[in-house]
């Protein structure tokens, strides 16, 4: 994939080993623009510009085609930023990466930043791998477990006291979520965020305003400024007493259970971050200070990142106004504060996750990256062989582990990965991610996508989807793929008839890696036509064709599957205690009533569509929590409902369905679905000896078996409540 840069390089060639012909091509600069032959005895070619990319070719007979591409990290030689670009063109049996070698090198200023290293997705740990002197906690998922450990609880606690309670979780299928505001905990350090390391720049001769327009002799003048780095110490920082030893201990436990693997052909975006006035102070990390965007890269074949960065010398003046603590002097600039951000096109925002700063960044700088991997919305696997429709979110439906029933009921077994969602005859719901690649060989150049939907025993008209699928390039330009009005076979055989069509940008390596097998996003709730007008099973068909508007034979699939994205009816209409009633403000009396007195509750926990995993009536007591009830007889003997049941798996594709109260699936329900059980404390009676009066709350909540393909198939609802008093 081609290699993005940003500024100015000399870009050489090192040496050449290959049979084929040889050449690269710079693409995207302000100069150097052109394709140059892959010879050593070519001379080396300055190119400018703000981002552009380089690629290598080969030609192995049929025309030039890119070849396989990796960088080297960068290294100091003689005064100079240098860096290589290996390729394999594909020919023979090596694999060897020397066929052609490129130099890229730059001159070491005092005002350019260079940030290299790989990128990991990481699961199965709740805190960021990659990060030895804090403890970085990343998603929302983490944050609960960590709010479990009684040692990492003290620092959220005293850092991030807004942070707990954690928001409530709405119900069914979640949303795209927007970036989660990581938390940082100090290892090493008292303070919430680090002492400064401060840049000093000597003053230019002739001191120009900020904002002025620098000509390249004043340019040349700054780079050439010596630069030296001292610590700075702001004042009031907040101390952060908590077991440090202990945490990291934890922290050391935890590193080794991460799975990670390298993220090729993911874009990255750099902003410069100013702490806000509580942060100068020493507060903690909160995300909300101003930011400058400096740019982004693409990652390599193998996850690794090259990013080049200026400051002139007025942005080293204005950020003393900035992101400087009190008493620094006019001519320090911190060095600054590095966030970096993952995109994703398809997500709000565009951010599909963003990092905590990397502290006091200097001219030349390693940083590592690990993302957890439940941020990403592309699968852990890609293409399988003889699969077109190969994955939808990270559920892999060509595996032996993921199993579908005639309806389209999703059944997922597969625990090759944390983040894979386990489903057991699960719906689908939220929006879809449809994962396909076409055969490498076909000469598909353009797609479309088209569904209908089960009536009775036959199905709908097919008809296309037509949702705009705006895709993310590595230079983070963004180009809508479709749809688009073509003219298509779409009948074998038949005319070219008029068809929405995506184009085909699996092999354009212009387009980000994680984005490139992206057919469409399915808004499965709606979508115009509707996709799925009532709960039901939907068929989606990608059809490939070639230039010409001629179906490509191979290059179709069809999947189905059940949509349902109705959520369960739950609700408590009564509750009363022997002759006495409830109402807004209910009050019960033990006096006169049978130890222990019972309670009937009429409830109601259903779906229609028998997606339930479980239901259940519970009692909440005061401050105390859940409060253990039992069923027993009516008044007259009358059998009591049950107050909870869970799904039971039939295994495979053998789907058994879970309704709840819903007649005829619960005998004892009537029409409206509502049932009545009689409760009973499940051990002694509603108040203890010597408690005059308590609250009560009966609650009834359920799970739903729903899944999007990214999060767990099971999503809670409710509860639903209905509150009393009962007095002795």
């Amino acid at each position: 994939m081609p290699i993005t840069m940003q500024g100015s390089w000399t870009v050489s060639v090192k040496s050449k080993s290959a049979a084929f012909p040889q050449r690269f091509v710079i693409e995207g600069a302000a100069t150097g623009n052109g394709t140059y032959p892959g010879d050593v005895a070519a001379a080396p070619v300055f190119v400018t510009g703000a981002s552009w990319i380089v690629r290598i070719q080969n030609n192995p007979g049929t025309g030039f085609v890119d070849s396989a591409d990796r960088i080297k990290f960068p290294a100091v030689v003689a005064g100079q930023y240098r860096f290589d670009i290996e390729s394999d063109d594909g020919g023979g049996s090596d694999i060897d990466f020397n066929d052609l070698v490129l130099t890229c090198s730059t001159p070491v200023t005092a005002t350019d930043f260079l940030v290299y290293g790989n990128v990991l997705a990481y699961s199965g740990c709740l805190i960021n791998p990659c990060i030895r002197r804090w403890i970085v906690i990343e998603t929302a998922d983490a944050l609960i477990d960590a709010l479990k450990n009684p040692v990492l609880r003290v620092p959220i606690e005293r850092l991030y006291p807004e942070r707990i309670p954690l928001p409530p979780v709405p119900p069914g299928p979640p949303p795209d979520p927007p970036p989660f505001t990581p938390l940082v905990i100090p290892l090493a350090e008292e303070v919430a965020i680090p002492a400064r390391r401060v840049q000093i720049v000597p003053r230019a001769p002739a001191v120009r305003e900020v904002g002025a327009v620098e000509s390249p002799e004043a340019e040349e003048e700054v780079r050439s400024f010596a630069v030296r780095s001292v610590a700075v110490s702001a004042p009031a920082r907040l101390a952060v007493d908590f077991d440090r030893v202990a945490a990291g201990r934890i922290a050391d436990a935890i590193r080794p259970l991460c799975l990670t693997d390298p993220l090729a052909g993911y874009v990255l975006r750099f902003q410069e971050y100013d702490r806000t006035a509580a942060e100068l102070a020493g507060g903690p990390y909160t995300g909300t200070g101003s930011r400058e965007t400096l740019g982004a890269c693409a990652t390599d074949r193998n996850g690794n990142y090259i990013f080049r960065f200026s400051r002139s010398l007025a942005q080293f003046f204005g950020e003393a106004d900035v992101d400087v603590a009190a008493g620094e002097d006019e001519v320090v600039q911190a060095m600054p504060d590095l966030i970096v951000q993952l995109l994703d096109a398809t997500l709000p925002g565009g951010v599909a996750f963003e990092t905590a700063p990397y502290w006091n960044v200097p001219l030349l700088k390693r940083i590592d990256l690990c993302i957890p991997r439940g941020r990403l919305r592309r699968p852990p696997t890609g293409c399988q062989e003889d699969a077109l429709i190969y994955s939808i979110g990270n559920i892999r439906i060509r595996v032996a582990a993921t199993t579908f029933d005639a309806a389209g009921r999703v059944t997922c077994t597969d625990v090759s990965l944390p983040d894979i969602p386990q489903a057991r005859c699960a719906a689908w719901g939220g929006a879809l991610r449809f994962f396909a690649c076409f055969n490498k060989d076909l000469p598909v150049t353009q797609y479309t996508v088209r569904h209908r939907h089960r009536v009775g025993l036959g199905w709908s008209a097919w008809e296309f989807y037509q949702e705009p699928l705006p895709l993310l390039k590595i230079t983070m330009v963004t180009e809508q793929i479709g749809p688009f009005d073509r003219m298509l076979e779409l009948t074998s055989g038949g005319p070219l008839q008029p068809a929405k069509a995506y184009n085909n940008i699996q092999n354009n390596l212009n387009f980000a890696g994680s984005e490139r097998e992206l057919r469409a996003v399915v808004s499965s709730a709606g979508g115009s036509p509707p996709y799925a007008p009532a709960p039901g099973t939907v068929q989606f068909r990608i059809q490939g064709y070639d230039a010409s508007g001629m179906q490509v034979a191979g290059a179709v699939d069809t999947v189905t599957l059940y949509i349902d994205n109705t959520i369960p009816e739950l609700a408590i209409p009564s509750v009363t205690m022997g002759s006495q009633t409830g109402g807004d403000c209910a009050l019960f009396s033990l006096s006169g009533e049978p130890s222990p007195a019972r309670v009937t509750v009429r409830f109601k926990a259903l779906q229609r569509q028998g997606f339930l995993r479980s239901y259940d009536l519970t009692v909440r007591k005061g401050n105390i929590g859940g409060f253990g009830i039992a069923t027993t007889t009516g008044p007259g003997g009358e059998t009591s409902a049950p107050i909870s049941s869970s799904y039971v798996h039939g295994g495979g594709a053998s789907c058994n369905q879970l309704f709840g109260t819903l007649f005829p699936h619960e005998p004892l329900a009537d029409a409206g679905g509502f049932v009545t059980a009689y409760v009973v404390p499940a051990s002694g009676n509603w108040l203890a000896p010597g408690q005059p009066f308590c609250t009560f709350a009966f609650n009834v909540g359920a799970v739903l078996r729903v899944t999007n393909g990214y999060n767990t198939a099971e999503y809670s609802y409710g509860p639903v409540q209905y509150l009393l008093g009962i007095q002795q």
